[in-house]
């Protein structure tokens, strides 16, 4: 991505949490950037600098109107320091344009447009004229590579995202496959994308096929995570599961190939993914996201209501056996005026001994925040 990337220093502009993540365009713009998930993860080649991509993303005028928006996904590039919140970041072009930064460039897609899916109950495509419909890949994921070759290139200095393939329509969404693909970040491309689970001949996506929070384990093997609120009431989430999911990485391209994934029952690995039993005993996820933080092991951030109220489960191994923290609520979403916050994510690189730093979507502002709260 150039020498930019390499130059050492924390951006002038960092801020303490709670804070949004911000981008030069921003500032430079007077605009602001509506964004949903925001995921990060540090450049293998470049020391200080992150990769953060988002999903849905709205560019919004002073006056309040949107004035730009990109169904499925954006990416960004900037500095990063353990303990502040980013907001000097460069949007980045679509791949494979070559980027330069530090850029005021807007916001592009990252993520090519999905093809094949379709209305439900229909043949006609999602987002063929007059239907009021997009096809988006949302992003559910963000790790780096593999110790390993991956299509010539050195896997370790790639990074690895999962997503699904959405067709938005009438405010609601149908998944109907889900993909994951390798990206330079040095050439700005995208390496080896692949369909894993395609679109069914009817109905959605089974839940357990829509995989994230990847972690290339040492064992040789990919973990990925799902999971499924299964009774609800009064917006919380009253129990449901955490599916588990793994497929080879040094033995075979397993990530590539659905028929290779397989689901942890407990006791057991299987290929049924309806044989899948919960990895976190008693969960009530409304969202799951999976990381490994360095002193800590595996971290689970488990949403457990739309008023903010969330659990952090932690574990040595990806099968567990999980340890459950107390209940509580992220700072400024039991507040929150015309929505709810969702998209609770881990930055491992921007946490700190003592503070867990955990993004969301915070309707309010429409925008990707960063909240620190205790361990």
């Amino acid at each position: 991505m150039g020498a930019a990337l390499t130059v050492p220093g924390v951006a002038l502009a960092d801020v303490p949490p709670p804070a949004q993540v911000g981008s030069r365009y921003e500032t430079a713009s007077g605009n602001s950037i509506g964004r949903d998930c925001g995921y990060s993860a540090p450049l293998p080649s470049a020391s200080g600098q992150a990769l953060w991509t988002f999903c849905d993303t709205a560019v919004i005028n002073p006056a309040g109107t949107v004035i730009g928006f990109i169904g499925g996904s954006t990416a960004a590039v900037g500095s990063y320091v353990a303990g502040q919140v980013p907001t000097t970041l460069s949007e980045l072009p679509t791949p494979p344009a070559a980027p330069a930064v530090p850029s005021t460039r807007g916001p592009a897609p990252f993520l090519p447009t999905p093809s094949g899916l379709v209305l439900p109950g229909t043949t006609t495509a999602c987002g063929a004229s007059g239907t009021q419909s997009y096809a988006a890949s949302w992003i559910t994921g963000l790790t780096r590579g593999p110790n390993r070759v991956i299509s010539g290139r050195s896997g370790s200095g790639l990074l690895f995202l999962t997503y699904t393939n959405v067709c938005v329509y009438n405010n609601a969404w149908t998944t109907q496959s889900y993909g994951v693909t390798f990206y330079d970040p040095v050439t700005n491309q995208l390496v080896g994308p692949a369909t894993v689970f395609p679109r069914p001949a009817a109905g959605e996506l089974a839940w357990q096929y829509r995989l994230g929070s990847p972690t290339f384990a040492a064992d040789g093997y990919l973990y990925l995570y799902t999971s499924l609120c299964t009774s609800s009431a009064f917006g919380a989430c009253g129990a449901g599961t955490v599916a588990l999911a793994r497929t080879p990485w040094s033995s075979s391209t397993g990530w590539s190939t659905g028929s290779s994934y397989r689901y942890w029952t407990g006791t057991t690995w299987s290929a049924d993914p309806a044989a899948a039993t919960s990895a976190l005993p008693g969960a009530r996820p409304f969202g799951i996201d999976v990381r490994v933080f360095p002193g800590r092991g595996y971290v689970a951030i488990e949403q457990t209501t739309i008023a903010g109220h969330y659990r952090v489960w932690t574990a040595t191994a990806p099968t567990g056996p999980w340890t459950a923290g107390a209940e509580a609520v992220l700072p400024g979403c039991a507040s929150t005026t015309t929505s709810w916050c969702y998209a609770f994510i881990g930055h491992p690189e921007l946490s700190t001994a003592n503070s867990l730093f955990i993004s969301l979507h915070h309707p309010d502002d429409q925008h990707v925040r960063v909240v620190a709260v205790p361990w």
